[in-house]
């Protein structure tokens, strides 16, 4: 795989900073990864992007339907990222 773009690690490293604060800023947490998906990455990271974000939703909100939209995408997406 080749470099990934600075922006993508950007946004993800921001992503893990507001979620692992404490308390943890969900919601800015949830804005960075999208701000990943809004830039259209490559599958591999759009898939991982997906994969957080439900997990993220999963634990920390009241919508298991859209945690489990966001985990179902990063399936159909990269089905490899299960291994």
């Amino acid at each position: 795989m080749a470099n990934p773009d600075p922006l993508y690690l950007a946004l993800l490293g921001s992503a893990e900073t507001f979620r692992a604060a404490n308390p943890p800023n969900i919601k800015l947490c949830i804005q960075c990864l999208h701000g990943v998906l809004n830039c259209k990455p490559p599958p591999r990271i759009e898939a991982r992007t997906h994969l957080q974000l439900g997990n993220v939703l999963l634990n920390f909100s009241h919508n298991p339907d859209l945690a489990r939209q966001h985990l179902e995408k990063s399936v159909r997406r990269h089905p490899s990222q299960l291994n």
